[in-house]
């Protein structure tokens, strides 16, 4: 088995991977549980507490939670509060709406 290398034994391109590495771990995971504080449960697949125990598994568990830990429905934000159900475009925050609109 080849042993470890200490930090100091990698070479710049080496440690740039890691750091870049880390970086992403770290954004991945605290935006799973960014999500995870703040959707409803019932827009969770299965119990909150397994996704944010899941999330701390390497990498793979913060992509995992954003591709099977989330339902995807008609939430909140794409309802909206529009005018009407037939526009089919954006709602900006002044309320002026993006897009057309259908029928």
């Amino acid at each position: 088995m080849a042993r470890k290398k200490k930090w100091s034994e990698l070479s710049g391109g080496q440690r740039f991977g890691v750091v870049v590495g880390a970086v992403i771990q770290i954004a991945l995971q605290a935006a799973a549980l960014r999500d995870l504080k703040k959707r409803p449960a019932d827009q969770v697949n299965g119990p909150k507490i397994a996704w944010v125990l899941g999330s701390f598994v390497n990498t793979i568990g913060p992509i995992a939670y954003f591709l099977f830990g989330r339902k995807y429905g008609q939430s909140a934000a794409s309802r909206g509060t529009g005018d009407s159900a037939s526009s089919a475009g954006l709602k900006t925050s002044m309320g002026v709406n993006i897009g057309k609109r259908i029928g």
